[in-house]
């Protein structure tokens, strides 16, 4: 329940009501059962509270600014007409008005709009369209993914439950829904937390949620996944580490986990990124909020990330992983080119062999960092196949 807090509620109150970690009420004096709730993005938004035939209802009916106190009073005895005739509009509108609302005001400069209003018209309209948004369940949403699974399309599976964890998401923020009925809801990827690999649908996911994220996180995010790297190195790197002519990125000894300098190739894709961030005279870190010290914050970065893209149960280690595992499996890159990728200092190659095995692979690398890249830009086309 949201903390009620009793104030009197003038448009200065109203305008001050700061933000918190859990949203809270302010009752309006004036019109009994008038409030405002305060998300704690800092969204604020009308509603009216009322006990009508011994239950009490709640609607929601606007937000703040766009409907400020005078016009709230004046709108509030039509909207509590309509409550005692039983017609409340939380959670009461259809999934087909409040996914066109998300898709119009969150998804519509989002890069893969197109994909997200597809794979809602082919798979979750059919299922969902008419039914009122509060009637539809986690077990609904289970079922679906399901059926999508079985039906042969599991990539296609992770990527719809993805897009529904963001919509029912923005429902939440946008007080429509009190609770995500997807909050829950893993993806079939039978890993545990400690061993994720995460699958394709989850790849498109995290690719795809860059164009919704501020400086620096998308860019990292982004170089995280081209590069392999560990998180300490993507977000600590300096300009006079990186050879954007020679697409060339050189870590020094002091700044490996292995304390062995090390040198990963940057793919056309990593570079458009390096080229897009901004220049900032006498900032040696390409990832800083203040321009002296690296950038810092993962743990709210990384909730933000889980809440766009709606994939979960997943740490950035799990990028490296992933990389590791698709380049090898999925692009059929020796094993031993991946661990000099990945710099690790024992990896598939042991014993006598390695020691006949020295070379640094120089040329290899390059190729299956290349081969990486095209495959993550590629993932939207093999999606739209797979619908």
């Amino acid at each position: 329940m949201p903390k009620l807090v009793n104030r009197p509620l003038t448009e200065l109150a109203i305008k001050k009501a700061a933000k918190a970690t859990a949203r809270y009420d302010i009752f309006d004096a004036s019109v009994r059962g008038l409030g405002v709730r305060i998300a704690p993005s800092g969204t604020k938004s009308w509603f009216i509270m009322r006990r009508f035939n011994g239950k009490m209802l709640r609607t929601t009916f606007g937000r703040y600014p766009e409907v400020g106190l005078a016009d709230a009073r004046l709108r509030a005895p039509a909207v509590l007409l309509k409550m005692s005739k039983g017609n409340t509009s939380q959670g009461n509108d259809t999934f087909d008005t409040i996914v066109a609302e998300w898709i119009k005001r969150d998804q519509s400069k989002n890069k893969s709009v197109e994909q997200v209003k597809t794979a809602i018209k082919r798979h979750v309209s059919p299922i969902f369209s008419g039914r009122k948004l509060d009637e539809i369940k986690k077990q609904d949403i289970i079922k679906l993914i399901d059926q999508i699974t079985d039906g042969g399309s599991p990539v296609a599976a992770s990527r719809i439950l993805a897009f529904l964890k963001r919509f029912f998401n923005w429902c939440v923020e946008r007080d429509i829904l009190e609770v995500s009925p997807a909050l829950s809801i893993k993806a079939n990827t039978g890993e545990i937390s400690r061993d994720r690999v995460l699958d394709v649908g989850e790849l498109l996911s995290l690719w795809t949620v860059e164009d919704k994220l501020n400086y620096p996180w998308g860019a990292i995010l982004k170089l995280l996944m081209l590069t392999g790297a560990r998180l300490k190195e993507v977000s600590e790197v300096t300009w006079d580490e990186i050879s954007l002519e020679e697409q060339i990125w050189s870590i020094p000894s002091s700044r490996t986990k292995n304390s062995r300098p090390h040198q990963i190739h940057l793919s056309t894709q990593a570079i458009q990124i390096l080229r897009s961030l901004p220049s900032v005279k006498d900032q040696s870190f390409l990832f800083s909020t203040n321009g002296v010290r690296p950038v810092s914050g993962f743990s709210k970065a990384k909730k933000r990330i889980d809440l766009l893209s709606g994939v979960d149960n997943w740490r950035f280690h799990d990028l490296r992983r992933s990389f590791a595992t698709y380049t090898t499996e999925k692009l059929d890159i020796p094993p031993v080119v991946i661990d000099k990728v990945l710099n690790h200092v024992s990896g598939a190659v042991k014993g006598v062999a390695a020691i006949y095995q020295r070379g640094e692979y120089l040329e290899q690398r390059r190729e299956a960092l290349q081969a990486w890249g095209d495959y993550l830009e590629n993932l939207t086309n093999q999606f739209q196949a797979d619908e």
